[in-house]
């Protein structure tokens, strides 16, 4: 029994009458006559008793043709829904992003989700502080920030990028030759998680306390004077794009582990109760890469 089947057993019942079925149902009598012998052959019983005036259901053809009549009905509502077109994601969705990761890995993220959710509003803030944006976020002035460095945060956080901090200088360089060179150092990078592990890097491959820094106020403007060779930095490896001059190493302890610089997202719990919320962690978490 299928849905041709359910549809003749409400017809007959609806018209009463084998040869007004058989047209509304744009079939031969013969053919229709032909059906209900094998509807009442798979059921074991009669469904119509044929009279001169016309033909009747039966007890068991009355339970039957109610049985059909509620299918069509589920199988109409399942098509209305199936057919009906997919109403577009909307809402808002309010980003804070760290200015490095803004200017280096955003856009393409941006683009995809852009593009996936047209009618989603967007609005974005950038900063430099770990302690900006997740103050603008406890403050419930934007609800996903995407920071550079690592975070207690008391929700939703993940790591969504990890890379190595990276030994700069115009040339390969032999370590044993680091102390000898002046050491450029900005002030951002000597205030994160990394700093100890800078310390402890050197002492590991030098047995003593690493030269006091040529301090800078940014990682561009220490790669702006090793370019022109007054002396050896660090930075994330995010910073050395396929154009850049400079040499550069991965800073790795004597067992090979590397020194991280991470990226993290972060998020309060209620964020994924807003699907506009909750579609852009999961397309992050999808195109982003926890590998070095």
């Amino acid at each position: 029994m299928d849905d041709k089947d359910w549809l003749i057993l409400k017809t007959i019942n609806t018209t009463g009458n084998l040869t007004k079925a058989a047209k509304a149902l744009y079939i031969s009598q013969p053919a229709l006559t032909y059906r209900l012998h094998c509807l009442e052959k798979e059921f074991g019983t009669k469904i119509f008793d044929r009279h001169p005036n016309g033909i009747f259901l039966t007890e068991q053809g009355e339970h039957l043709t109610r049985y059909a009549e509620n299918m069509l009905q589920e199988l109409q509502k399942t098509k209305n829904f199936i057919q009906q077109p997919e109403k577009p994601l909307e809402g808002n969705l309010r980003l804070g992003i760290s200015t490095v990761f803004a200017k280096f890995k955003f856009a393409p993220l941006l683009k995809e989700y852009k593009k996936r959710f047209p009618h989603v509003n967007i609005s974005i803030k950038t900063g430099s502080s770990t302690l900006v944006l997740p103050s603008l976020l406890e403050r419930n002035e934007i609800d996903i920030a995407i920071l550079r460095g690592d975070l207690d945060w008391p929700e939703e956080k993940h790591v969504i990028l990890e890379e190595p901090w990276c030994l700069i200088y115009t040339h390969p360089i032999k370590l044993k030759q680091l102390p000898s060179i002046p050491w450029i150092l900005d002030e951002a990078s000597a205030t994160t998680k990394s700093d100890q592990q800078f310390y402890l890097w050197w002492q590991d491959h030098f047995n003593s306390s690493p030269p006091s820094p040529i301090w800078v106020n940014s990682i561009e403007a220490s790669m702006q004077l090793v370019s022109y060779e007054l002396g050896w930095g660090i930075v994330p490896r995010i910073y050395l794009q396929k154009s850049s001059s400079l040499f550069s190493s991965p800073l790795l302890f004597k067992n090979g582990n590397p020194i991280l610089r991470k990226t993290i997202m972060i998020y309060k719990s209620a964020v994924t109760e807003q699907v506009q919320l909750k579609s852009f962690v999961d397309l992050a978490l999808k195109l982003t890469s926890h590998s070095l």
